[in-house]
């Protein structure tokens, strides 16, 4: 089957060029051929007893691949403590199962038949998405779902580790698909004779027939999709159950710690850098001691999951954590209406600004979006009465360049958190 016949049809020449245009290497299959007995026993004989063996041997292989499943050893959260293994932290299963991907995609393409392709590709993108996508989201579900002990507990550490490794699966995974397609659907974009990159031949060689190329790469595109769309369901979901159970009962406490004993009313400029607790403070200056408070409290949360996460699932997560701590910086924000003066109003937006800098620390810079809506409400709760009326106006602030986030009403709001202010 490896070895194949590249018949032209000579019979009508002009014919021939007339339908394919300027394409001169486009062959056709002479209907003797594909209406022969011999192609009807290769078909009956080889084809579909392939098609069936490779299915079966797919299919067995990822049931084994997760048989005999292993963990990465020595995980821990304690950022003190070294990792027992190098990242990504992922199973076994993975590695073993995109392995078998790869051997049964090049030997199915090796055959050069598109009766296998149109065979062998959809079944690996469906047992991609219904025995290994399912695997991991039973093992989320039934074994390692990060559910407290206690009520209102936190969940247990081993219980923690091994749902973010599984969720590492997911996103690893959906690379190595991606990864995988990419190099033999980019065969047929080397230059001619470059061996360096890649020992397969490409699909043009492959498949030289018609449009069978093109129908091969785009089955190969549309298996990348389906696994990937289903890769990304269950990861939003895992992120999400991530967030809920680990890290939102952790994210009002260290906010509710990092202002505690703040005062925004001082009398003077000189009170406004005294912390009102009376306790010697740890974090360095007075004046930075909100921002000291959140940073120690926020890295001891998300550091331990950042070493174990890959980097795009770090990044999923924070996106949801930085969206949830800005509603609650917010809300504490409003909370503060008429305990605020001209002077606290100043220290407000620092520790606010302070709070932001140190969230998305080590993240995309898109994440300060998030935090809109608090950075405008201490901005005009700082501005000058005549900035103020001009920042009012809505055709001044788009001369301005400002694009509010909050409404008209909103911005009222945040104008009267501070007191003794006429406006």
């Amino acid at each position: 089957m490896k070895k194949h016949v590249f018949i032209y049809s000579l019979s009508q020449p002009q014919e021939s060029d007339a339908t394919f245009g300027s394409d001169q290497h486009s062959l056709t299959m002479p209907q003797f051929l594909s209406s022969s007995n011999l192609y009807k026993k290769v078909s009956k004989n080889l084809v579909e007893p392939f098609n069936v063996m490779t299915t079966f041997f797919f299919r067995r292989s990822v049931e084994k691949a997760f048989q005999l499943d292993e963990s990465p050893s020595d995980l821990n959260l304690n950022p003190n403590k070294p990792l027992g293994a190098n990242p990504p932290f992922i199973t076994s299963a993975v590695d073993d199962v995109m392995y078998i991907v790869n051997q049964v995609l090049q030997r199915s393409l090796a055959t050069s038949q598109r009766a296998v392709v149109s065979s062998v590709v959809p079944t690996i993108g469906r047992v991609l998405g219904s025995d290994f996508v399912g695997m991991i989201q039973r093992k989320m579900r039934d074994e390692s779902y990060p559910k407290p002990v206690i009520q209102g507990g936190l969940p247990p550490e081993d219980k923690v580790i091994a749902f973010l490794v599984l969720i590492n699966n997911l996103d690893i995974a959906t690379d190595y698909i991606k990864r995988i397609v990419e190099t033999q659907v980019g065969t047929q974009k080397k230059v001619a004779g470059d061996e360096s990159s890649n020992s397969n031949a490409p699909l043009n060689d492959l498949f030289p027939f018609g449009h069978d190329a093109t129908f091969v790469e785009n089955a190969l595109k549309a298996m990348e999709h389906s696994f990937s769309s289903k890769t990304g369901e269950l990861l939003n979901d895992s992120v999400s159950v991530a967030f809920h159970r680990v890290l939102e009962p952790r994210i009002r406490p260290i906010l509710a710690e990092a202002f505690r004993d703040i005062d925004y009313a001082p009398s003077n400029s000189e009170d406004a850098n005294i912390v009102q607790n009376d306790e010697e403070s740890p974090e360095g200056d007075d004046a930075d001691l909100v921002k000291a408070r959140f940073d120690r409290g926020w890295g001891a949360l998300t550091r331990p999951i950042k070493r174990i996460l890959t980097p795009a699932n770090f990044d999923r997560l924070l996106v949801t954590a930085t969206a949830y701590l800005s509603n609650a910086l917010e809300k504490r924000i409003r909370s503060y209406y008429g305990r605020v003066n001209e002077l606290g109003a100043v220290r407000l937006e620092r520790d606010v600004a302070g709070i932001i800098n140190a969230a998305v620390a080590g993240g995309k810079y898109g994440l300060r979006d998030s935090f809109a809506r608090c950075t405008q409400m201490t901005l005009i709760m700082n501005m000058e009465e005549d900035e103020w009326e001009e920042a009012a106006r809505e055709e001044v602030a788009k001369e301005a360049g400002i694009v509010w986030v909050l409404d008209t009403e909103d911005r009222r709001r945040a104008r009267a958190i501070v007191k003794d202010r006429a406006g």
